[in-house]
């Protein structure tokens, strides 16, 4: 039980330190963001991010769930390790060199986006520089050196943030973030191979068609999963490129961006943590590490993707944001619910990853993309752009909910265990929202403020209001959540 209490310890302060850092480069990344809607214009943002969409799925295409299969396997060898930096090479190699032979088929005749091409090649490139810093980012995640994976990647985004902004003011338009994505990849391999030990991934070994069989066995399903959970997340700025062009596909992909941040910089950072964490408990400890996960995941998301929606309007109208970049604040207010609904999927998904449970996640993912695309086609159609929205987070809540039924399946969790802790931090959210309308109907005698007032105001109110009714009508998993964060302050000095 000590040494488990420990590992529990290191998680939480691992968690502690990746969303910490995680939240501080994506608010920076925010600004930057902001600064550069006043440089580039929607249609041109839809282009590059269709662009860079193409070259990540080549690059998740072919990454065999490698990365996944070191990060959970603390017993590996050096001979396994080297033989899984070699296939992951020369599949990326492979991957990203069919792309840019395709490049033009993909942009004109499959997305229908023919300026992306200016983009693509670039972006291929910082793609494979991307792919040397990936191996070894994994083995520290194994190691559980948690801390020093979040200041690397937080230094990447920085530099990100940085080069695109500047270059962006100086008017290298859309290009300014292919050289921005370009220097990230850069900075990320030059600040993390230093960190491993070259012998450790890099010592040159046969290669072992058992090896091969063992690591591909594992892999290559949580890869299928993997690339669908991206694709979830990617695709569907491919499909409204292709249903609304490019100009509203750069809005949507604003507020996509936007949206994401409670799942993306919350909820995935505590899954990557959760990996190794859960892998060094017995079963019947994981069991109640993933009741503890949810509940912690819904105290800490559902206010974050709640009251998002509710200062949506206000973000658009009361920041920097031009007036060509208005219209993504309804979208925005529909797209946050995937908040709330994404990152239950991606805890449960790092629990059975545990299990060697990939065909189930492959299937779910799968499952999943059907349902975003399908959705996002069909209410698209019927609808607009709205109602494809409203399709995304409910694509999302249906995966949340069908992963619950497939652990409850598997390990005997009764099902309603594991949705019960989710209801009272999400009751204690309507306050939140209910103090961010008041607030906001009380200002509109005030007339004309300076930029930020309105919005500082509503997120103070919500967020007081939140602290208030979680402590009353969520106390246990309050009580929880206050007291891990102390021993992981503690911990730490």
């Amino acid at each position: 039980m000590a040494g488990s209490s420990a590992l529990a310890r290191k998680a939480v302060l691992g968690a502690v330190w990746t969303i910490a850092t995680g939240l501080g480069s994506r608010v920076l990344g925010l600004i930057g963001t902001l600064v550069l809607t006043r440089f580039i214009a929607p249609d041109v943002y839809g282009e590059v991010s269709a662009a860079s969409v193409v070259a990540m799925t080549a690059h998740s295409m072919s990454s065999l769930g490698i990365g996944q299969y070191i990060a959970s396997r603390p017993e590996l060898d050096r001979q396994m390790v080297f033989n899984a930096t070699v296939y992951f090479m020369v599949a990326g190699v492979a991957a990203l060199g069919a792309v840019y032979l395709l490049r033009e088929p993909i942009a004109v005749h499959l997305v229908g986006a023919p300026k992306m091409l200016e983009y693509m090649p670039w972006l291929i490139v910082a793609m494979f520089i991307d792919r040397l810093w990936y191996i070894p980012d994994r083995l520290l995640i194994r190691e559980m050196r948690f801390r020093s994976v979040s200041l690397r990647n937080t230094a990447g985004e920085l530099t990100y943030t940085a080069a695109s902004v500047a270059l962006a003011v100086l008017g290298w338009g859309g290009n300014a973030i292919v050289v921005a994505t370009l220097l990230r990849a850069v900075v990320r391999v030059i600040i993390t191979l230093p960190a491993v030990k070259l012998a450790e991934w890099l010592t040159p070994s046969p290669l072992s068609r058992e090896k091969a069989r063992q690591l591909f066995s594992f892999g290559i399903p949580l890869n299928f999963g993997a690339m669908a959970h991206f694709g979830s997340t990617k695709w569907d700025n491919l499909v409204i490129i292709r249903l609304f062009g490019e100009h509203v596909g750069g809005l949507y992909n604003l507020a996509w961006n936007l949206a994401d941040i409670p799942a993306s910089q919350v909820g995935e950072r505590i899954g990557d943590v959760l990996v190794p964490s859960f892998s060094k408990l017995e079963p019947e400890q994981r069991k109640t590490s993933l009741i503890r996960a949810l509940t912690l995941l819904s105290l800490l998301i559902f206010p974050l993707a709640i009251g998002l929606g509710a200062v949506a309007p206000t973000i658009l109208n009361d920041t920097f944001f031009n007036e060509a970049w208005e219209p993504a604040g309804p979208l925005l207010a529909v797209l946050s619910a995937l908040g709330v609904t994404r990152p239950i999927g991606w805890v449960v998904s790092s629990y059975m990853q545990v299990y060697g449970r990939t065909r189930t996640i492959m299937v779910l993912e799968w499952l999943k993309v059907a349902a975003i695309v399908g959705s996002i086609s069909l209410l698209g159609w019927l609808g607009g752009v709205l109602w494809a929205c409203a399709g995304v987070g409910v694509a999302f809540g249906l995966h949340g909910l069908a992963s619950l039924w497939m652990v409850h399946r598997a390990d005997g969790i009764p099902y309603l265990r594991m949705l019960r802790p989710l209801v009272r931090p999400l009751l204690a959210c309507l306050p939140l929202v209910a103090a961010v309308l008041a607030v906001r109907y009380g200002m509109q005698s005030l007339g004309p403020l300076p930029r930020g007032v309105r919005l500082g105001t509503e997120v103070v109110a919500g967020a007081l209001a939140f602290v208030v009714s979680a402590l009353l009508i969520a106390r246990q998993a309050s009580s929880d959540f206050l007291k891990l964060a102390r021993e992981a302050i503690r911990r730490r000095r």
